[in-house]
């Protein structure tokens, strides 16, 4: 089963679901880069807030149903495989046909039906104005619709041109809806969003790198915060989250909750900070150490990111840069998904001194379609890259047992390229890091 955009089949099946009327209130997120971040922003934050909050987020980490949480925590494999089995089933009766995207879109509202919850925090899956996310959500409605960075991504099915795709993005707007936009994106972008919010007749907030304030204290440590009407001034640099620019993708959360207080008094200056502070986002610049692989007491730092297009993987360089400066050389374990120009997507990050493992992932559960590049030609493009066979390795086997090779070289290790590796990873992990 491969991608099928359009909104008729998974609207079918949530109308043959007749899901009771406990309205639930949506943050509905698109974007090409930091919509998952900014998911897990909010949600924290409304469930420090006494709401009982819902979360659905794509791709899934080594199960589906670790892409639908309640309150901060993974549902239960029973809860998924019912709620899954009916939407199936509804499916197949009715001859819908849905995709395997379109199926998981309607088990998390169906399980979000189910446990009453207060408010969804929806993640787009690819563009928007398609997407299986974008549907009416007839029991609660929208509280704020965000729009993340938008760059060159899934062009096959969303366009060639930062205003092509910009122009998905901006289909989950909808009338008299307040949007929050990240708002360093290209002018392309912004000129796009700024004529469709017109056309939709929704209000626009742009956040600005400049609305945010620089303070410094007495030990010379740097602060950002962000001035808002309803909880003061937050302080931006209290996220756990590593990445300079995830303090845009906080500043693009904490706007939409403030443009929607009125609807949500339980979010206070208080239920703020302790969200911010208890988010959680596994696979993006999170850093594990050496030991977890290799068994013994070795201390060395393992970074696991999900970079997997240009713009992430830029942003990703901009962090490894601090690490080069102290090691000088970084080892790098990549698999990528097998449309990305690997060759691209590398050069933003090796350099002449750095190691190179190629690597894969395993068959991704509900997307067939979703096949990783070949080892070989990973290789030829480090080897180009590099100008030298010698740093590029080889080791057979699954992505912990070339980590654990890696990191005898007593550099930084980087596993990132896709998503899919990450989940791999964190696989073998699971117990603590989910």
């Amino acid at each position: 089963m491969s991608i099928n955009l359009g909104l008729e089949r998974v609207a079918s099946i949530l109308h043959a679901l007749k899901a009771p009327q406990k309205s639930f209130q949506v943050f509905h997120v698109a974007g090409t880069n930091g919509k998952g971040s900014v998911c897990a922003y909010l949600s924290s934050i409304l469930h420090r807030s006494s709401l009982t909050t819902g979360r659905f987020t794509s791709p899934h980490f080594i199960h589906p149903r670790y892409s639908i949480s309640i309150n901060e925590k993974p549902v239960s494999r029973l809860l998924f495989d019912d709620a899954h089995r009916m939407v199936q089933s509804i499916s197949q009766r009715e001859a819908i046909d849905a995709t395997s995207f379109e199926l998981l879109t309607a088990t998390a509202l169906e399980i979000f039906y189910r446990k009453g919850i207060d408010v969804a925090v929806v993640e787009v899956g690819l563009g928007g104005r398609f997407d299986a996310t974008n549907v009416d959500y007839k029991v609660g409605g929208v509280l704020g619709s965000i729009i993340t960075r938008i760059g060159l991504d899934h062009q096959n099915f969303l366009g060639d041109t930062i205003g092509d795709i910009t122009h998905q993005k901006t289909g989950i707007m909808r009338r008299n809806v307040p949007v929050t936009v990240y708002g360093d994106n290209e002018d392309a972008a912004c000129k796009v969003i700024l004529q469709d919010a017109a056309a939709t007749k929704c209000p626009v907030t742009i956040v600005s790198p400049s609305l945010l304030r620089r303070e410094v204290d007495e030990r010379g440590m740097e602060s950002l915060y962000l001035p808002t009407k309803s909880f003061g001034d937050i302080n931006l640099s209290a996220s756990p989250l590593n990445g300079s620019y995830q303090h845009m993708n906080l500043a693009c959360a904490i706007t939409a909750l403030d443009l929607a207080r009125p609807s949500l008094p339980t979010v206070t200056r208080s239920s703020i900070r302790e969200g911010i502070t208890r988010t959680k986002w596994p696979g993006r610049l999170q850093v594990l150490n050496a030991s977890e692989f290799s068994g013994d007491d070795t201390q060395q730092l393992v970074l696991l990111d999900g970079a997997h297009n240009v713009q992430a993987a830029t942003c990703l360089n901009e962090y490894v840069e601090d690490l080069r400066k102290e090691s000088g050389t970084i080892t790098w374990v990549m698999a990528l998904s097998g449309n990305r120009d690997c060759k691209e997507i590398m050069s933003l990050l090796l350099r002449n001194s750095d190691r190179f493992y190629p690597a894969s992932f395993g068959a991704v559960d509900g997307m067939p379609w979703v096949r990783p590049l070949e080892r070989n030609e990973l290789t030829r493009a480090a080897i180009d890259l590099l100008g030298s066979e010698e740093l590029v390795f080889l080791v057979h086997g699954a992505a912990k047992d070339i980590i654990k090779d890696a990191c005898k070289h007593n550099s930084p290790v980087v596993v990132c390229g896709s998503l899919y590796l990450v989940s791999d990873v964190l696989a073998d992990l699971c117990g603590e890091y989910f």
